[in-house]
């Protein structure tokens, strides 16, 4: 049997307008929804719930259909907040070149990108019409734009950015998704992102960004897209990252790269002194604080959430106390160990370091 297309939320009206009204194309969005609802598409429970929108099983999400959650739904996929901010907004156009690029970007389809890129001057550099205002490059890392184009990277998505890049696009534009700011650059969303990871492209990906010009330690300089694969546990992404240049200037990151010549120059240093770093002080300077005096701790819990044995090994050897938990997530070693990613770290490393942290002394307090 062959399976079912995930449901595409992204079609314009059909017509020769060049920049539709977004009310148009956004009703047009929720008729097709309500179809997709109504004939049991299985996404559509997955969709509802990402917006908030729904809970329960599958057959009580989808059991009735209804035109305002519909609507609802369109509203919030492409950042608004309620179809009444749609109706406020319903004069707005939408760039129908822009959208075929976005489409061509999700699909891994270069060729018809490149022929737009040809003959749109700038279009690397344009910015969606919706409220996340996102690149194309934000796209291609599958994150900061609707979710039904978030569903899949392309096996090509490192050829897409490249081209991208060559394009012109900014490497180290901003959107406004999550907040805003310098966490919403692609470099920043690629590491926290499980789609391009689960595709096996997120790594390829930091590396022509960085490559492209993206700032490796973030626009803060504060460590930030490193500090992000390590909390989201991505260690194929650390690693690359570490390879394109990022500084590994505090006892967390040379832990969690697996480098233990520097976690023990870091060990045999103050307190005071580990943390003379910026990206020490704070995970990204607008993150939740590390308090000095568990460095130790915070590099044991993130080493073992990256299966970096030989390191864990020796941080346990210091005494650490195992029940200190990390800002992010306030988890302790043994959880993080315990949840590490199946696709990033080998099983005989994470049972191998949960044996360690369970035999090992709960430390001083």
């Amino acid at each position: 049997m062959t399976a079912q297309p995930h449901l595409s939320l992204t079609a314009l009206p059909p017509n020769g307008e060049q920049a539709p009204l977004l009310l148009d194309v956004l009703d047009r969005q929720a008729q097709a929804f309500l179809s997709a609802w109504q004939s049991g598409h299985p996404d559509v429970a997955a969709l509802l719930r990402s917006h908030g929108l729904a809970a329960g099983s599958e057959q009580q999400v989808l059991g009735t259909a209804s035109p305002e959650q519909a609507r609802t739904l369109v509203a919030r996929e492409h950042g608004f907040r309620d179809w009444d901010d749609v109706l406020e907004n319903s004069s707005l156009r939408i760039d129908r070149c822009f959208e075929a690029a976005a489409d061509a970007v999700v699909a891994g389809a270069l060729d018809a990108l490149q022929a737009l890129l040809n003959s749109t001057p700038n279009l690397a550099r344009h910015r969606s019409a919706y409220p996340h205002h996102s690149t194309l490059l934000h796209h291609c890392v599958a994150n900061g734009c609707e979710h039904t184009r978030q569903w899949a990277s392309p096996p090509n998505a490192a050829a897409i950015s490249r081209a991208l890049l060559s394009a012109g696009a900014l490497p180290d534009a901003t959107c406004n998704v999550y907040g805003g700011g310098s966490r919403t650059t692609s470099l920043c969303l690629l590491v926290s992102s499980s789609v391009p990871a689960a595709a096996g492209v997120q790594a390829p990906l930091v590396a022509e960004l960085c490559r492209g010009g993206a700032n490796v330690n973030g626009l803060d300089d504060d460590g930030l897209p490193l500090w992000t694969a390590i909390t989201f546990g991505y260690t194929a992404a650390v690693d690359q990252l570490v390879a394109s240049g990022a500084r590994i200037d505090n006892l967390v990151f040379a832990a969690v790269a697996g480098d233990v010549e520097r976690v023990n120059a870091y060990l045999a240093m103050t307190c005071d002194a580990r943390a003379a770093a910026r990206s020490s002080r704070r995970v990204g300077i607008h993150g939740p604080g590390l308090a000095p005096h568990h460095h130790l701790e915070y590099a044991l819990i993130y080493a073992s959430r990256h299966g970096r044995r030989e390191v864990v090994e020796l941080l346990l050897s210091n005494a650490p106390n195992l029940s200190v938990t990390e800002p992010v997530w306030n988890s302790n070693a043994l959880g993080m160990a315990r949840h590490s990613r199946e696709s990033e770290v080998r099983d005989e490393d994470k049972q191998a370091i949960i044996a360690l942290l369970t035999e090992a002394p709960r430390g001083a307090s």
